[in-house]
């Protein structure tokens, strides 16, 4: 936010600078106590066309404003209900829900999209949320994650203080490097005295035995430090690794669900895996490097300039135009690497979706369709790869060639000079060993700043996680309880994407001990609602108490170790059926495993498998049926022996026979417990206590099976069509088999 309270709602550098054209512009159509909160560009106008129009979301209007700084439209935020987005065909629109009814406010391409999110979730925090506008205003940048790209030295220096634990390999190797540097110089200097003093003049025969015994002493002792480099080279690029990805993996443990919602899978496998290895290359290898080279130009820059300065100040001619052309590169280049790497983690992303549902590609017959859209990814990764190597010739090639120049000039004045006997030809030889020694540094440099460009690049998208902080977390006052199960939610609202609320105005006590059935059509909010519960995510609105204690004051370790839930879908790990069940209590004996399998009657089936206990249940669980898999999500749930128990359609994966079965089952697990059962199927809430009815995200019934029936609502409508399922399944007579 600048000083003038003004925000620009963009994750796009250049949008502040257009809010600061059109805020003069608006000045005089702001009212007395009025204040602009959002600045946001469309890129269409209300013609239709391509140009820009500007919404303006101040603490008392929505203004839509033209470039020129006249007014379109102003819609007073009294009058608004709610504020969405309707995509179109290439273009989406902003659509405010008013009490006149529904206004199409301003229409901009999707590449705006995330811009205007933004602001859809401003308006309906205000008014949905009623939110006061000051609240929004204290953190009003935090508050709509507005993304700034950091310093590039913001970022080198946050990735140097990760690898700060290896400082003493890296100190090391750094200095094995500098040694053996050091001593490659040697040669070229008994090259010289070969030549001046053994070869030419052809006397002096015994110092030619010496030179030859030092060379070779010169080199053994080269590769003897090689060997030894090699090796602290490779333990500090395994710490190094080592240390980097365990610190990106723990800090995705510790982050909350909205922080995957933002991410595919692909992108983050990509930053644990390809961004992390860049950055360890950045550490273990560049940046010695750099050192190495910057140590070697300034040492053999002296010899250079001991030899001969003319010399020298010609072999110099290339370095303004090499830090011109890095000094480009270094501006330009980024925007080149990171579309390569985002076009990279789309293709990561349809790799691992492919490859984690096979069942579902391949029984809708879209194999090809995904060979097809991999390769088009594949495709344009490779284009990017194409778009970099154009970029990178129109500056490399140039450096290059000014080294080949020089290098001409200076054979050239330095064949004079040994013609007229003004150099000896040892002392040119050695001077061009030595700029080679010289210009292979700055090359080197020049090489390295391209990989170090890279290396920063993914060294903002790992800081993207390691800097990200959980939206779930303890409070500092959060404390171990012990949970009786009374559970009471006041004025709950929430919404995944701050556009659509998922939940709105939620109000429910559940006693201790009390079982609940929760029902309503797909997407009224029944698992978002336990997801609250369980304090997956964090309301936007309104609070969640358990015993009296509202749960962001319960430590999260202990409220969900006394909360289980048994999905309609369990997911399980790659272990063995055994240390899947075990999730739910630590510490757990074998006999406690198969006594929460018997009573969730798996016991039966898992004897059955090759390994009984130690079968491996293979990725998700896969390896095991619907109803066997959700068999050991009972037993796990029954080992854990909560206080509070979520059934999600618990049976809807069983056949009839073994539905009994593990009702029974069920029955034992939810006796004395505070239990919540999502259902579709109206029959699993036979036993309940009480019916909970649930619609476009807030209750609209409860009350007994009953009571319900009697109020002609949502929950008879629902009975009605279910039974109505069940009869026509059922043939009116038996037909004459003759």
């Amino acid at each position: 936010m600048s000083s003038n309270g003004l925000v620009v709602v963009t994750y796009y550098t250049d949008e502040y600078d257009e809010s600061r054209k059109i805020r003069p512009l608006i000045e005089g159509l702001l009212l007395k106590d009025e204040e602009i909160l959002a600045i946001v560009r469309s890129d269409v106008t209300h013609y239709g066309t391509y140009g820009n129009e500007y919404l303006i979301l101040t603490s008392k209007r929505i203004l839509v404003v033209a470039s020129d700084g006249s007014l379109l439209r102003k819609i007073p935020l009294s009058e608004v209900k709610s504020a969405s987005i309707r995509p179109y065909l290439g273009v989406c629109a902003l659509v405010l829900e008013t009490k006149e009814g529904p206004k199409t406010v301003i229409v901009y391409s999707k590449r705006r999209k995330s811009a205007f999110e933004k602001v859809v979730t401003l308006i309906n925090d205000i008014v949905l949320l009623k939110i006061p506008v000051s609240e929004l205003k204290s953190n009003l940048r935090q508050y709509l994650r507005i993304i700034e790209r950091p310093a590039k030295r913001s970022v080198f220096i946050k990735i140097l203080r990760m690898a700060k634990p290896v400082a003493p390999l890296i100190a090391l190797t750094l200095f094995l490097s500098v040694l053996t540097s050091l001593i490659s110089l040697l040669p070229p200097y008994l090259m010289k005295i070969l030549i001046d003093e053994v070869l030419i003049p052809r006397t002096n025969i015994d110092l030619l035995g010496k030179i030859v015994i030092a060379l070779l002493a010169i080199y053994g002792s080269t590769s003897l430090l090689n060997i030894l480099r090699g090796y602290t080279q490779l333990k500090l690029n395994q710490k190094l690794t080592f240390r980097l990805r365990s610190l990106v993996y723990s800090k995705l443990q510790l982050l909350s669900l909205d922080f995957y919602d933002k991410y595919s899978y692909g992108d983050l496998y990509s930053r644990v895996m390809d961004d992390i290895s860049r950055i360890q290359n950045l550490i273990s290898v560049n940046l010695g490097a750099i050192i190495i080279d910057a140590a070697m130009i300034a040492f053999v820059g002296i010899l250079l300039i001991s030899m001969s300065p003319m010399l020298t100040l010609i072999s110099m001619l290339p370095i303004p135009i090499s830090i011109i052309g890095t000094a480009i590169y270094r501006k330009t280049a980024p925007k080149y690497y990171q579309k390569s790497w985002n076009k990279w983690s789309e293709v990561i992303s349809i790799l691992s979706e492919s490859l984690s549902s096979p069942i579902l590609i391949k029984s809708f017959n879209k194999e090809r369709r995904m060979i097809e859209k991999f390769n088009i990814k594949m495709s344009e990764h490779l284009l990017t790869g194409i778009e970099i190597f154009k970029y990178e010739q129109k500056i490399w090639p140039a450096i290059g060639f000014s080294f080949t120049i020089s290098n001409l000039l200076i054979w050239w004045y330095g064949g004079l000079k040994v013609l007229s006997g003004a150099l000896t030809l040892g002392s040119l030889t050695a001077f061009t060993s030595y700029m080679w020694r010289f210009y292979g540094p700055i090359n080197d440099i020049l090489r390295h700043v391209r990989a170090i460009q890279q290396a920063l690049v993914s060294g903002e998208r790992i800081l993207e996680i390691i800097e990200a902080d959980p939206s779930v977390k303890d409070s500092p006052n959060a404390k171990d309880v012990d949970i009786k199960g009374d559970i009471r939610i006041k004025n709950l609202w929430f919404t995944y994407d701050g556009i659509y609320y998922a939940l709105h105005n939620v109000n429910l006590h559940i006693r201790p001990g009390e079982h609940v059935g929760i029902v309503g059509p797909s997407g009224a909010g029944k698992t978002t609602l336990i997801k609250m519960l369980l304090r997956l995510y964090e309301p936007q609105r309104g609070e969640i108490y358990i015993d009296g204690v509202n749960i962001k004051d319960i430590k999260l370790s202990s409220l969900r170790k006394q909360i289980a839930i048994v999905l309609q879908n369990p997911i399980l790990l790659n272990a063995s059926i055994a240390e899947n069940i075990a999730l739910g209590k630590e510490n757990t004996t074998l006999e406690e495993i198969i006594a929460a399998a018997k009573a969730a009657r798996a016991h039966e089936f898992i004897m059955r498998l090759p390994e009984a206990y130690d079968t491996l249940v293979g990725p998700r669980g896969t390896r095991l049926s619907g109803g066997e898999r959700q068999r050991v999500a009972i037993a796990m749930a029954l080992l854990k022996n909560p206080k509070i128990l979520i059934l999600d359609e618990p049976t809807s994966a069983l056949d009839a026979i073994k539905e009994k079965e593990v009702s029974e089952a069920i029955d034992e697990l939810t006796r004395g417990r505070t239990t919540i059962i999502i259902a579709h199927r109206l029959s699993t809430l036979r036993k309940v206590d009480r019916i909970i009815v649930m619609d476009k995200g807030t209750i609209v019934e409860e009350g007994s099976h009953e009571e319900l029936l009697k109020r002609n609502g949502l929950y008879k409508k629902l009975f009605e069509a279910q039974m109505e399922g069940l009869t026509k399944m059922v043939p009116t007579r038996i037909p004459n088999r003759r």
